[in-house]
């Protein structure tokens, strides 16, 4: 009998125990939450949870000099910031990016970020991988860059990427070389020049070994020198303000004329110039004037100066002491003096494995390498101004620049036209497609000799009508 009672006694106790336990499934009595009280200073709280580690995937080609190397300190830096992200840098040079990009982008492992030109745009945008960045970032943020930079990166209304700078892009030369000519540059950068006159200017330059003028026209860079003429000759864009295409207007046919002459007088080379060799051919005395040609050819000059007195053997090869001067465009058919501009910046694209969590942090790194002592940095080695406030903020010129080239790239800026409201990202697109496969190779031809400006305005023509319509082109003269 004892036994039995002790069976019992155990049985409730244990029963009991049972009850008192948080996990039991049975209770269905919900209870009030305690009120959230402070923790007092000293109290142990929970940590927040670790943010998830990503990695930021970056494609850039050499933007400034130092600007590859400056981007893997940034990308450290940002590491110390953010330890859970980390960003890997895709290296490229001018003439491989574009390529690299599109063929990435079109497999669907596109960079998370990459260096574009403002004119390429739409074709990322009608690709689909061009992101509206204004989701993933802090309207604070997007309001430090300038609007008028903004709107290059922009197709109807929305932003795609922010700026890194807005160039300009005209002819350099050889100013020691010019004025023992007894050419009066500083009236020309004051006060601009025609064709006419340039056309003098060049042919007084052009000797035995020395072009009078040569200008980067190798493979796609062809296009530059019709965009940078283009601007002279009433071409400041490629569509009117009533969206029209504007290459196939008189004024096309005027600039394919004038380089014809230019090439056919022995004035400028009748081959492809590689980028890389224009402004070689500048300071070794073969050519006076030379494009495509930015106010941060000072820099250049000036480095290879001291490198022929230093006798370092760091100058380039057969090179002379010499200044640079930075020169505006000659205008044609008396056209108002304008200057070819765009931006050059960075856009986030999506890719295969994108997350629109993935995608804020990309925008943060991207922001924290467009603005502020990063950018300043780059617009020293551009010679340009930032086009964010944090930039100029911490912009701090360097001394010893041209006031004859500062006042002349100040000038230029403010001849800028930027594109017309309302072009959309297949105008943008097709009009990119066009001059890549259609004008620039015909463009070629002409400077080699095998075609004439009038065939090539024609082939022009008559691929824009296919492309656009021809009630959406622009005929005759442009205002």
């Amino acid at each position: 009998m004892k036994k039995i009672i002790a069976l019992l006694l155990t049985c409730v106790m244990v029963l009991g125990l049972l009850a008192g336990c948080g996990g039991g499934k049975t209770t269905t009595e919900t209870k009030a939450a305690p009120a959230a009280t402070t923790p007092a200073a000293g109290d142990v709280t929970e940590a927040p949870a670790e943010a998830a580690p990503d990695t930021i995937v970056i494609m850039a080609p050499p933007v400034t000099g130092n600007y590859l190397e400056n981007l893997k300190t940034w990308a450290a830096d940002f590491h110390e910031l953010h330890p859970n992200l980390t960003v890997e840098i895709i290296e490229t040079s001018w003439g491989d990016h574009n390529d690299k990009m599109s063929t990435m982008a079109q497999a669907g492992e596109a960079p998370d970020i990459a260096e574009i030109s403002s004119n390429a745009l739409g074709t990322y945008v009608e690709m689909g991988v061009a992101i509206d960045i204004a989701q993933y970032l802090d309207a604070d943020r997007l309001a430090d860059y300038d609007a008028n930079a903004l709107k290059y990166l922009s197709l109807e209304g929305t932003v795609y990427g922010l700026p890194l700078y807005l160039t300009i892009q005209s002819i350099g030369a050889n100013k020691t070389m010019m004025q023992e000519l007894g050419i009066d540059v500083a009236k020309i950068q004051k006060e601009g020049w025609t064709y006419e006159e340039f056309l003098d200017v060049i042919k007084t330059g052009t000797k035995d070994g020395c072009y009078g003028f040569v200008f980067a026209n190798s493979g796609v860079t062809a296009s530059d020198m019709l965009y940078m003429f283009g601007a002279g000759a009433g071409l400041s864009n490629t569509f009117t303000s009533d969206l029209k295409y504007t290459f196939t207007s008189e004024n096309m046919l005027t600039l394919l004329s004038a380089v014809e002459e230019m090439t056919q007088s022995g004035y400028m080379p009748n081959y492809g110039v590689e980028a890389g060799q224009r402004m070689v051919m500048c300071q070794t005395g073969n050519a006076m004037i030379f494009g495509k040609a930015m106010p941060l050819f000072e820099a250049n000059f000036k480095k290879n100066n001291a490198a022929l007195a230093a006798n370092d053997g760091t100058a380039v090869e057969n090179s002379l002491p010499m200044d640079y001067a930075f020169l505006p465009v000659p205008t044609m058919l008396g056209c108002e003096e304008s200057c070819y501009g765009t931006v050059d910046g960075l856009i986030a694209m999506r890719n295969k494995n994108t997350t629109d969590e993935h995608l804020k942090n990309v925008l943060l790194f991207m922001d924290y390498i467009c603005s502020g002592e990063r950018i300043a940095a780059c617009m020293n080695e551009l010679y340009l101004d930032p086009v964010c406030q944090t930039g100029r903020d911490a912009l701090v010129l360097e001394e010893g620049r041209d006031a004859d080239n500062l006042a002349t790239a100040a000038r230029c800026i403010a001849m800028v036209q930027a594109p017309p409201e309302g072009v959309t990202a297949e105008m943008t697109s097709t009009a990119k497609k066009l001059m890549d496969e259609q004008i620039v190779p015909k463009f070629q031809l002409l400077l080699a000799g095998e075609t004439t400006a009038q065939e090539v305005y024609d082939h022009i023509c008559e691929a824009a009508y296919a492309a656009f319509g021809e009630e959406n082109c622009v005929s005759g003269k442009l205002g």
